[in-house]
């Protein structure tokens, strides 16, 4: 999903702002995995100007950028390739090790979500990235043009 929002330098309700700044919502989400590499990645280069995500914390205390607080079972699958049929753990009882076990490269088919984003293009072997991991990609990608909104 990509939004637009209006920015000027002096907010008036008056005034037309003065350009939009397009946000790349968890990525392009719509496109790509949410809130991975690749959903960033594709974000860029379709011009966004900022790329709105959202930080967790592991156990180990390592920041990753990952929208909801357990491993959402419509989109994430185990070390063996399984959905999880129930929610999974939370992000912050897991080490950066074990979350990388996981698999958030695809949406379970027949489910509400994939009904939602039809458009998606799915992956295998697609990782929860650390937000350094994130913030490196976008400054290679989009040297230094792109902004952040968490």
């Amino acid at each position: 999903m990509i939004a637009a929002a209006a920015c000027t330098a002096h907010p008036s309700p008056t005034e037309p702002p003065s350009r939009l700044d397009y946000e790349g919502h968890r990525g392009a989400r719509g496109l790509g995995p949410e809130n991975t590499l690749a959903a960033f990645e594709r974000a860029i280069a379709l011009g966004v100007d900022t790329l709105e995500m959202d930080v967790m914390l592991t156990a180990d205390d390592v920041l990753v950028v990952h929208h909801d607080e357990h491993l959402n079972p419509d989109i994430t699958r185990d070390g063996s390739g399984a959905w999880l049929e129930a929610t999974g753990p939370a992000i912050r009882s897991l080490t950066f090790a074990a979350l990388e076990q996981y698999d958030v490269g695809r949406i379970r088919p027949q489910t509400a979500y994939a009904a939602r984003f039809p458009e998606q293009e799915g992956g295998d072997g697609v990782r929860i990235p650390t937000l350094r991991q994130v913030i490196a990609l976008a400054e290679q990608r989009a040297a230094g043009r792109i902004h952040y909104n968490r």
